[in-house]
């Protein structure tokens, strides 16, 4: 018995030394302030705090093998609320090489990640992007993903394979000057969203614009959103704005917002959200930490 266990321990030890462990993630609390309609409520929420394990191994041939297991953090009080599952956010194994890759498991999908990549603020605290655009199912799981590119022009695609749950994303992305333009559609049964958008850089200011068109069933809409950001002057100061309507609800709305870099690893943010429609206030101040 003792045999087994040195021998399973000499194993896994020989994995751990061909391969490289790399721990990341951060810690992103907020002190959040929302008046709906009226009534107004103050808390702590934790925006997209997480811890990452991820490994890689060179395989040769330009192949590299690489996992990654992602989970989400309550970092206000994780004693409390939703209990947090080992790999929520992400949860992949595969392979890669220099024109592309191809992993699965459960991860951010390609219409997601391409409205987060348009929007001034990410689609994290503060954004509008939810409001204006359907962000459809955000992760997909039970999932097959293929990344390809070449040059100036990349490429990703993703299907989930569950029986009576299939979806499929994709996106294209090009560079063409100073401007980069992407598309991206999300598909499951009779649901379909299509983003188109693009963004741009004069001088230090950075520009977004994307305009989303939806299909459920019978009912259709219509989005669109800009917005800037830009560096005040050569402080650590950044600010950021954007508009955003929907043609369903009526919707209008609009945010502000600054993020004040402590270190490249340590930045102070503010953010106030206003959404007609659903009239929806929202002021919050945080601090992100990534490692």
């Amino acid at each position: 018995m003792k045999k087994i266990v040195i021998a399973t321990m000499l194993a896994a030890a020989s994995i751990v030394a061909t391969a490289q462990i790399t721990l990341s993630g951060n810690l992103r609390p907020f002190l959040d302030n929302t008046n709906v309609a009226g009534s107004s409520s103050t808390s702590m929420k934790s925006d997209s705090s997480r811890i990452g394990i991820s490994a890689s191994e060179t395989l040769g041939g330009g192949l590299t093998a690489r996992a990654m297991i992602e989970t989400s953090v309550a970092a206000t009080n994780p004693v409390t609320g939703t209990e947090t599952k080992f790999g929520d956010r992400q949860t992949t194994v595969g392979l890669s090489s220099k024109i592309g890759s191809i992993d699965i498991g459960r991860k951010f999908n390609s219409h997601f990640l391409a409205i987060t990549s348009n929007d001034v603020f990410g689609t994290a605290y503060g954004s509008i992007a939810g409001d204006v655009h359907n962000l459809r199912t955000i992760r997909s799981g039970d999932a097959i993903f293929v990344t390809a590119g070449a040059g100036n022009f990349s490429g990703s695609f993703d299907r989930t394979v569950t029986i009576g749950t299939e979806s499929t994303s994709y996106s294209a992305v090009g560079v063409l000057g100073p401007v980069q333009a992407t598309i991206a559609v999300f598909e499951s049964g009779t649901a379909k969203s299509t983003m188109i958008a693009g963004q741009t850089s004069v001088l230090k200011l950075k520009t977004y614009v994307s305009y989303s068109m939806d299909k459920d069933n019978a009912v259709e809409s219509t989005g669109t959103l800009v917005g800037a950001s830009m560096p005040i002057s050569t402080s650590p100061l950044t600010a950021k704005i954007s508009y955003g309507t929907k043609s369903v609800g009526d919707v209008k709305a609009y945010n502000v917002g600054a993020d004040y870099a402590l270190s490249k690893r340590t930045a102070l943010s503010v953010a106030y959200r206003n959404v007609t429609g659903s009239d929806t206030k929202q002021t919050g101040i945080g601090v992100t930490h990534q490692f």
